[in-house]
């Protein structure tokens, strides 16, 4: 009896003993493996936040880009101001621009084009003194494997300007065909021209347009085509049956000074009822052609003045009937388009490459009717940009592309 008691009492004992190692161990168990859980979901949050960080790392474009301007233009400032303030406010941007400026030679641009080849910056953008260099530089920015921009101006005429990564500029002249048409309605027959520079791609291009809407209006330009004369301009020889005809020509270097001279001669020579009016293509040389006008005695309003430009001293010009007429050629549109181009090139994705930025045309009739975009005050341009005030998407099709690729 007794030692089937003392049997028990050590059964008992054992099966105590066993239950609290069977109840510690699996107090050890559950708190190891919570221990681990979080342990592995720490690192695993931690090894996300990592990767995320490195994804947005890998996004960021840390980017060098070599800017050249063949000449000091408010208009090319207005560009390159555009260009990086769309880069600052996109978080996926990490750009350097480098804004250089020559004195409109061909050298510079080409000397300016291997310095940022040189010194290795990952994409070049130009606005080009002639098409001549600017195949020449598109060439070594290949051969060096740099993409190449061009601004402003077209180079669709030249060889290998598939080989640039984008081209930017307006249709100058469908910006020259809006004035002409405008002229046209008015009843303009002996126009002044002041070109921005006589023999210049743009501008020749701008008066072509000008001229081409009286030629595609069935009218005649003293039995030359609108190309000829624009080409050959006081060298055009008029057989007497012009029903538009330029009676004077001059350049005003894209400035108000040489502008207002050009004007003064212009109003000497023909006198005040030698013309019916001014095709001049920019507003600050439009801004010299009204001061000479104001010095000769003569009223602005009494002639039709036209440009191609668009700023904002024009909307107030035009809205006082000071001027007749205008198109919006915003530089600060155009410096937007190139940052566009510029990001896509980077990202890898398509974008389109050769394009025009869409122009609007204004006058004394349809001022408070049209949309128009800030062209100098950048700040503006962005609120408005921000705000969805205009159209920026260079895949909206108000963008219209070049001719020639």
């Amino acid at each position: 009896m007794k030692k089937s008691l003392f049997k028990l009492l050590i059964l008992l004992t054992v099966i105590s003993v066993l239950t609290i190692v069977v109840v510690t161990g699996c107090s050890s168990t559950t708190t190891t493996t919570a221990a681990a859980e979080t342990t592995a979901a720490v690192e695993t949050t931690a090894a996300a936040e990592t990767t995320a960080a490195a994804e947005t790392t890998g996004a960021v474009q840390t980017k060098s880009i070599g800017f050249y301007a063949d000449g000091a233009d408010s208009y090319y400032q207005v560009m390159v101001d555009t260009m990086k303030a769309c880069a600052d406010l996109d978080p996926e941007c990490d750009w350097t621009i480098d804004y250089k400026v020559g004195q409109n030679t061909a050298a510079e641009q080409l000397q300016a084009v291997e310095d940022f080849i040189t010194s290795g910056y990952d994409a070049i953008v130009v606005i080009q003194n002639s098409a001549d260099t600017t195949s020449e530089c598109i060439a070594k920015a290949k051969e060096a494997g740099i993409p190449y921009f061009g601004a402003a101006h077209s180079f669709a005429s030249i060889e290998n300007r598939h080989d640039a990564a984008g081209s930017c500029c307006f249709n100058f002249v469908q910006a020259g065909r809006y004035s002409g048409e405008d002229a046209l309605a008015r009843g303009v027959k002996k126009v002044i021209m002041i070109e921005g520079q006589l023999g210049q791609g743009s501008a020749g291009a701008q008066t072509e347009g000008f001229l081409l809407a009286y030629e595609e209006a069935g009218k005649s330009l003293g039995g030359s085509t609108a190309k000829e004369v624009a080409t050959q301009k006081k060298e055009i020889k008029l057989d007497g049956t012009q029903d538009i005809e330029v009676v004077f020509w001059a350049s005003g270097g894209w400035f108000s000074d040489p502008a207002q001279k050009a004007m003064t001669d212009a109003i000497t020579s023909l006198g005040p009822d030698g013309f019916d009016g001014a095709y001049v293509q920019n507003d600050p040389m439009m801004e010299g052609v009204l001061m000479a006008i104001e010095d000769a005695g003569l009223t602005s309003s009494d002639y039709w003045l036209g440009a191609s430009n668009g700023r904002e001293i024009s909307w107030q010009w035009v809205k006082d009937k000071v001027i007749t007429q205008d198109v919006n050629q915003t530089a600060a549109l155009e410096g937007d388009t190139l940052y566009q181009q510029v990001k896509a090139y980077f990202n890898g994705t398509s974008y389109r490459k050769y394009i025009h930025p869409y122009l609007t045309n204004y006058n004394i009739d349809n001022i408070n009717d049209v949309a128009l975009v800030p062209f100098s005050d950048v700040d503006a341009y962005m609120e408005g940009r921000a705000a969805g005030d205009y159209v920026t998407d260079i895949n909206d099709p108000k963008f219209t592309d070049q001719e020639g690729y």
